[in-house]
């Protein structure tokens, strides 16, 4: 009797305990009208029970894993602004934002996201910006942007992309970011392309870090029509250019001169590269680069 007295108190404490955790605040909305909420450690339970009075919802740190139908469905008369950051969900239920007609931005970062679904968004047909950032994306079906004419915003970086298709962007667009997903060469010229030709802002910092590739992406895919619908012809085409000036800033770099001929190290580079792709081999942006420089570091030793 003693045990399981001491058992029953044990669970009060621990949720009593998960309780206290649980902070949620209610302040002024930044940024826009009305008052946002903010939740921390929190369950579906606990910010259902918040007041509905609210134009932007704030979670984060939590553990909802699955976010369940019409869920925030009593906050709809005023939510605008709906942010769930670093909350493990791995799924959505399809109905999930029913009713969130007024939404104007959704952001689900930092999250286990593996799929995008149409019907997230039959309602959210004023939905502004878009962030599913830092998931494990590797596919967004095109309808869904038919489902959001007024889309301006939308990150989708640090996801598991190797293509996408910016045809079914809507025309209103400004930004997209998208750094920090394994593009093909092939997919990220169509992309910049397009991007740029659009007049779409896609740059994060002041110095993008990939500008370059950009810029040997437009020449190959602008000098050639053929090469820009191959993989492998544009994938060699920007190896070539980028070897050709490595070797020109290094061959004439007082500090670090490079005494050896480098066309058997290109030859090299382009034959590995055509191997890995025969094979099937997963090829990223950055394993090009360190092959590069380790080609080139092997030049300047002979």
């Amino acid at each position: 009797m003693r045990c399981a007295s001491f058992l029953v108190a044990l669970l009060c404490i621990f949720k009593c305990i998960g309780l206290v955790s649980a902070i949620c605040t209610v302040s002024n909305h930044q940024g826009g009208s009305g008052n946002r909420l903010q939740c921390s450690n929190a369950t579906l339970q606990t910010i259902n029970n918040q007041t509905t009075d609210v134009s932007g919802i704030m979670i984060f740190n939590s553990d909802l894993r699955y976010i369940q139908e019409r869920m925030f469905i009593r906050y709809a008369r005023y939510l605008q602004s709906l942010n769930m950051h670093n909350c493990h969900i791995n799924d959505i239920h399809s109905d999930a934002f029913d009713g969130l007609a007024s939404l104007k931005k959704l952001a689900l970062p930092n999250n286990n996201l593996t799929r995008v679904k149409e019907e997230w968004f039959n309602d959210l047909v004023y939905l502004e910006q878009l962030d599913l950032s830092f998931n494990h994306i590797s596919m967004i079906e095109s309808s869904i942007f038919g489902k959001m004419p007024l889309l301006k915003r939308l990150d989708i970086r640090e996801n598991r992309f190797t293509c996408i298709d910016p045809s079914p962007l809507p025309g209103g667009i400004d930004k997209l970011y998208f750094n920090g997903n394994p593009l093909t060469f092939k997919s990220r010229g169509t992309l910049t392309l397009w991007l740029r030709d659009h007049g779409v802002a896609y740059k994060i910092e002041s110095i993008e870090k990939e500008a370059w590739l950009d810029k040997l992406l437009w020449l190959c895919a602008i000098g050639d029509a053929s090469v820009a619908e191959s993989e492998e012809l544009i994938k060699e085409c920007v190896i070539l250019n980028a070897f050709n000036q490595l070797r020109t800033g290094l061959s004439t770099a007082e500090s670090y001169p490079l005494v050896t001929n480098c066309a058997v190290q290109r030859n090299l580079l382009t034959s590995c590269i055509v191997t890995e792709t025969q094979r099937q081999q997963s090829l990223t942006n950055g394993n090009v680069i360190k092959k590069l420089l380790l080609y080139i570091g092997q030049a300047k030793s002979v």
